[in-house]
């Protein structure tokens, strides 16, 4: 028997880490309403170019932000496999409203800029950081039994002449994901 290993994906977790996403919403709203003003008002050169680019990256992380809260709602976990946009975009914004500070001030906000490229190491190199930290959790099928990894918790193992039965119907899915069958449908 070949040996089969997945990670188990909390969605209460991912709902709570899309929760952490909200707060660049205030920013990116404050941005469209910056860039908006400027084209108003009829800017020119690297005010015209400041306000395009405002525009542009906020309506793309708020667009980015409706896309995942949909892939979360929708019972099922969105997988970054490569680069996360989400933080990209963000990484625009937080770039924008330092070249907005720096168009009005002159000065130029050097914690702003390093977070805006953090932000943006974090979005290009996704796949790489969560490679380094593992799954959290994870489900092994081997020719002893079954095991539930999990980084903090003792590993629990179910031999296979314990098992009597797996249940892989959709309704038993449906009725462990709410909480009301705790053995997930393995007897």
């Amino acid at each position: 028997m070949d040996t089969v290993e997945l990670p188990l994906i909390s969605l209460r977790r991912e709902r709570r880490r899309w929760l952490q996403k909200l707060p660049h919403v205030l920013p990116a709203a404050m941005l469209i309403g910056a860039g908006v003003n400027r084209l108003r008002s009829g800017e020119q050169g690297f005010g015209l170019v400041l306000a395009l680019v405002e525009l542009a990256v906020s309506i793309l992380l708020l667009r980015m932000l409706v896309k995942e809260v949909a892939a979360v709602w929708r019972t099922h976990a969105p997988h970054h496999k490569g680069i996360d946009w989400f933080e990209i975009f963000a990484a625009g914004v937080l770039a924008a409203e330092a070249f907005e500070h720096w168009h009005h001030t002159g000065h130029l906000q050097r914690p702003v800029v390093l977070t805006a490229l953090l932000t943006l190491a974090l979005g290009l190199f996704h796949r790489q950081f969560l490679g380094f930290i593992g799954p959290r959790r994870s489900l092994r099928i081997d020719e002893a039994g079954i095991r539930v990894r999990s980084r903090f918790r003792p590993q629990l193992f179910a031999p296979w002449p314990d098992v009597e039965r797996i249940d892989l119907q959709e309704t038993a899915r449906r009725a462990s994901s709410r909480g009301e069958a705790r053995n997930g449908g393995l007897t």
